[in-house]
């Protein structure tokens, strides 16, 4: 009797401590791991950031036009690299350079090189020769006083922390969807994408169809217009084969998809958690996400088993005695 009223009482907490909680399962399928990266620091933040010491007039200025990373920015790549080559599951089996199997990139240029920069293979001594320009991310580039840094030129991440016999080099894809707010700020204007592929070979473009920029200097996005092209980015990101996607892109844009897709108050999210969600992201921060598409929009689950009958082609029933 005594066993008996304790398992009701056990069962009475858990219903209490529980009360409020909303969970949402939906068949693997139709999820995907996004690592959502803010670029690093770029020399339009340095000096248009009040918080850093800048003036926002500055943001205006065309001397920061595509701004690239500061220095500060790319000790900023180097310290994410570094901790994502670190990086561990919680049993230790598995490093998380080993689970991403795609980077997409914003068509900007202190986005591509924070892409490179901390998801890419070591710097090289020097460029490789014409034959083989695929074995580099980028190539290496001379100092432009308070416009860039000098930086030796990065390599491909052919194989993850570990070998792994058959695996593919980890691929970059610049996608025009996740660029930053597009408005009258010069540093949000991007170069042809000739000019790009010249400078990451490594990275491919193939994805983007206007050479040069046709959207900067005709509108000032709206948040709404903003969100809308983060619909149809998600969209475009769970069509993707890949299941864990890095995603490099900027602050204002990670901010509107982070405000229309995470924690939500339709979903009964706890303040907590609205809060850590869609808290606006630093320079270079990496911020694991998980999204969950109910509308459908997965494609094959490899892990998925049917059960049932598949893999019994040589079983007879008539032996089911």
């Amino acid at each position: 009797m005594q066993a008996k009223d304790s398992a009701q009482d056990l069962s009475k907490l858990s219903i209490e401590d529980n009360f409020g909680h909303r969970f949402f399962i939906a068949p693997h399928r139709h999820t995907k791991t996004l690592y959502l990266v803010r670029h690093g620091e770029g020399y339009h933040n340095l000096h248009g950031e009040p918080s850093l010491g800048g003036d926002r007039a500055n943001y205006k200025s065309e001397r920061y036009f595509d701004a690239h990373l500061t220095p500060k920015g790319w000790a900023q790549c180097r310290a994410l690299k570094k901790h994502l080559d670190e990086a561990v599951t919680h049993d230790g089996c598995e490093h998380v350079m080993d689970r991403i199997e795609l980077v997409v990139v914003s068509p900007l240029m202190r986005a591509l090189e924070t892409a490179v920069g901390a998801l890419g293979g070591d710097d090289k001594s020097c460029d490789p020769p014409a034959s083989r320009l695929d074995s580099a991310l980028m190539l290496s580039r001379t100092a432009i006083e308070g416009v860039r840094p000098a930086h030796a030129a990065i390599g491909t991440r052919n194989e993850g922390i570990h070998e792994q016999p058959g695996r593919k080099g980890l691929k970059f894809l610049a996608c025009e969807l996740c660029r930053e707010h597009v408005g009258e700020n010069p540093c949000d204007r991007r170069r042809p994408i000739r000019e790009y592929a010249a400078a990451f070979p490594g990275v491919d473009f193939s994805e983007i169809t206007d050479e040069e920029d046709t959207a900067w200097g005709t509108m000032i996005e709206t948040n709404d217009a903003m969100c809308e092209r983060a619909h149809r980015f998600m969209e475009w990101v769970m069509r993707r084969p890949e299941t864990h996607i890095a995603v490099v892109t900027h602050s204002a844009f990670m901010a509107a998809m982070l405000r229309e897709f995470g924690a939500t108050d339709q979903l009964g999210c706890h303040e907590s958690v609205k809060q850590e969600t869609h808290r606006w992201p630093d320079n270079c921060e990496m911020r694991p996400v998980v999204v969950i598409d109910p509308s459908g929009g997965g494609g094959l689950d490899p892990m998925f088993f049917p059960g049932g009958r598949t893999g019994l082609e040589n079983f007879d029933d008539a032996d089911n005695v």
